[in-house]
């Protein structure tokens, strides 16, 4: 689907393809240290291959994960990426995770992303997300600020903070 950045910039959004792999890898080699740190919490570089097959070939109903293109780039590429997973133990709830590209960050692209995610997630019976972050990490916490009105947060004092959102309308 075709949506708008604040500034205009056209985003093409749509659901994760198994053939996203090849643009998957090359995000993640994209990426500023920072942004891998404040994603994955650690310095990897690089998916295996059945990390490539888990992030890409989703069911749609208890791993959905979205995409975001922009059509004016002249080489095809990722600009941001966002799921859910839902928890085994609590079907009304799944872990959230989104990145987005660091010449696209600040610009809109992960709020978009989100409130997309969670349309779909409730449509699901989702009730909440969870996210492990780093705790440095503002952007993120800001994000899931402006999406509910009921946000936890809980430092695990090795640097990272668990939040859980509600997902309420």
């Amino acid at each position: 689907m075709l949506r708008r950045l604040r500034d205009g910039t056209p985003v093409l959004t749509r659901r994760i393809r198994p053939d996203d792999k090849r643009l998957i890898q090359r995000g993640i080699e994209n990426l500023s240290e920072l942004s891998v740190r404040r994603r994955f919490l650690s310095s990897r570089r690089s998916f295996t291959r059945a990390e490539l097959r888990y992030l890409t070939e989703v069911d749609g109903r208890n791993h959905v994960a979205i995409v975001a293109e922009s059509p004016t780039q002249p080489a095809r590429r990722l600009i941001g990426v966002a799921r859910f997973v839902r928890l085994q133990d609590d079907p009304d709830a799944a872990e959230v995770a989104i990145v987005v590209a660091d010449d696209f960050q600040g610009r809109g692209v992960g709020s978009l992303l989100a409130r997309e995610l969670a349309a779909r997630a409730r449509g699901l019976g989702i009730k909440r997300f969870s996210a492990t972050m780093s705790a440095d990490n503002r952007p993120a916490l800001r994000l899931m600020e402006k999406l509910t009105q009921h946000l936890e947060r809980r430092p695990d004092g090795r640097g990272a903070t668990a939040a859980t959102m509600d997902l309420a309308a």
